[in-house]
């Protein structure tokens, strides 16, 4: 609606600033996407070689406390104390002290060899336990089960394999518990039968001195176990929503997530790497913000563009919209004094464009409009002088109609009821003729009209035909138009009594259809009939010489023009007679008062 109530002049005003602008921002934003999609392309490549450089590093690392879990076999003599049955701390001899000496030198060892030990633990299959921890209590938890521990079934499941745990709680101590990756592996003697489980705890944080040493500050890492629990991680929010949404279990894929960095959201994109080898997971990603940094200058220059064209077509589509706007305008004011009825002729345009053209046809029109006008009015005249005439002609009806009622007051002084009353019948069907019109008038109206007919044809024949009424009063008000049933209560009454010699027995019946909404009115009567033949022609052709026809043409005609083809006046055969059955739709009017 408001673009409905714009001028012309601001719409192309509009238009030229979109259409110069539109293509701008257009090539703009696809330059913008594409460049993106490209950068986020090569950042995912370069992720998933640092991804792959980061995973071999802790792969790497992992391998080698798979070499130091082997490192008991090269000292046997450490083992005598797992060789033997169990013996009570309390109850050891030399012996048993000598081989646990060995066993606390070399657990003592390992921390020296790779800092990231903090602890080891050797589980007997004789119940010995044996451990040390780098710093803290070295003191073994006698109550804690370790077999409960999944790293340990899966230790003796493989046999002497090397087993990597996921990040967990290390309980088989006494003091403060910590939490630790453990490496374990089935120690086994000569003839390989299960001697000992070895277990060395390490601190997670060797994965965060290898990324530290790769560099790698503004990238995102978070490393998740086979088991999905998280091991590292380098933005905690960011890790707990991909724990919550992992990817397929051992796919290398990509991601994109949201956290928050210093109370702003942030947007990041990655990379997904397996290690077969551990079973860890790998995510690695990237700011977008930071990946697209580069491609926001293409936005920012598509902006100033677009915002130097859109001033430059401003001030184009003004000029523009001048030129074309000044002709429109005349030619409205122009409109505005013809629709007062000034036909003032425009001069002849200096232009040949559409506009000139344009300006031309509307001078042509207004001259010929300007003519029309004079030729109604002429018209105008001749109708008046027509409708005088008309008024002449009617003034003999008129005249017929005193007379008649002269005559009617004449025959009551002369104490004549009955031609008073014939006289005051055809009176009331005169001065019903005169009245005829366009509007519908009430059925009961109808119906005292057709008794004032039968009273004046009873006069004319005698004893020759009866008229029952069967008319509900709650039809009384039903629309009908103006002398419509005269036509066929005539064609009844001149027609079906031809050779009887009985009275001719005539029905006049009204009622309302099923629907409520159509009303039938049915004339019948037990006269001499119709043939079937007689039935289908009557109402397809008129003949000049057949006047039965003609009056029930012109009552099938009228009811179709006032209420349309679904509705008119069918004949149907009854044994004797014929009936005629009128159909029009049920509207009521007011009664005359």
């Amino acid at each position: 609606m408001l673009w409905k109530r714009l001028s012309y002049h601001h719409k192309l005003f509009i238009v030229l600033i979109i259409a110069s602008s539109l293509p701008v921002l257009l090539l703009g934003t696809i330059a913008y996407k594409k460049s993106s999609e490209t950068l986020m392309q090569q950042t995912e490549q370069d992720l998933q070689i640092i991804a792959g450089q980061l995973i071999t590093a802790i792969e790497k690392q992992v391998s080698d406390f798979d070499r130091f879990s082997i490192l008991p076999y090269y000292m046997p003599e450490a083992f005598t104390i797992f060789n033997q049955p169990y013996v009570p701390q309390e109850e050891w001899g030399s012996a048993e002290l000598n081989a646990q000496k060995q066993l606390i030198r070399l657990m003592s060892a390992y921390p020296s060899i790779n800092k990231s030990i903090k602890g080891m633990v050797f589980y007997g299959m004789n119940e010995s336990i044996s451990g040390y921890r780098l710093s803290g209590s070295s003191t073994m938890n006698k109550n804690y089960d370790v077999t409960e521990e999944k790293w340990y079934q899966e230790a003796l499941e493989k046999n002497g394999g090397f087993v990597v745990s996921g990040v967990h709680e290390v309980k088989q101590f006494e003091g403060e518990v910590f939490k630790a990756v453990t490496v374990s592996r089935l120690l086994l003697d000569e003839q390989m039968r299960p001697l000992a489980v070895i277990a060395i705890h390490i601190s997670p944080d060797f994965i965060e001195r290898i990324i530290t040493s790769s560099q790698l500050r503004d990238t995102v890492v978070t490393v998740v176990d086979a088991d999905n629990q998280l091991v590292y991680a380098s933005d905690e929010q960011l890790a707990a929503h991909l724990l919550e949404h992992p990817l397929d279990s051992g796919a290398d894929g990509t991601w994109i997530a949201d956290s928050s960095l210093e109370q702003r959201n942030v947007k990041y994109s990655g990379v997904v790497r397996v290690n077969k080898y551990l079973g860890w997971t790998i995510y690695m990603g990237k700011n977008q913000t930071d990946i697209l940094q580069g491609t926001s200058k293409i936005r920012q220059y598509t902006v100033v563009i677009a915002t130097v064209l859109m001033f430059a077509s401003a001030a184009v589509s003004w000029l523009l919209a001048n030129g074309l706007a000044g002709p429109i305008r005349r030619l409205i004011r122009s409109m505005r004094n013809v629709e007062t009825g000034r036909f003032e002729i425009l001069e002849a345009p200096n232009r040949y464009d559409e506009i000139g053209q344009l300006h031309l046809s509307y001078v042509r029109m207004v001259k010929r409009l300007n003519e029309l006008i004079h030729s109604i009015a002429e018209k105008e005249r001749q109708k008046r002088k027509a409708e005088l005439y008309a008024l002449r002609v009617r003034i003999q009806p008129h005249f017929l109609y005193n007379t008649l009622n002269s005559i009617r007051m004449l025959a009551i002084l002369q104490q004549s009821p009955q031609i008073a009353k014939l006289i005051h019948s055809l009176n009331r069907l005169l001065q019903s003729y005169l009245k005829l019109n366009d509007e519908l008038m009430p059925l009961s109206r109808e119906i005292e009209l057709l008794q004032d007919y039968e009273k004046l044809m009873d006069l004319r024949y005698t004893n020759t035909f009866e008229v029952k009424w069967d008319i509900p009063d709650s039809l009384a008000d039903a629309g009908i138009p103006a002398m419509l049933l005269q036509p066929v209560l005539e064609n009844s009454i001149f027609h079906a009594s031809r050779g009887l010699s009985r009275i001719l027995m005539i029905i006049i019946r009204a009622r309302l259809l099923e629907d409520g909404r159509t009303l039938c009115i049915e004339i019948m009567d037990d006269g001499t009939g119709i043939t079937e033949v007689q039935i289908e022609n009557l109402l397809q052709e008129r003949r000049e010489d057949d006047c039965a026809n003609i009056g029930i043409n012109n009552v099938n005609d009228r009811i179709r023009l006032w209420f349309g083809r679904e509705y008119g006046l069918t004949l149907r055969r009854l044994a004797p007679g014929t009936a005629v059955i009128v159909t029009i739709p049920y509207k009521p009017v007011r009664k005359e008062i």
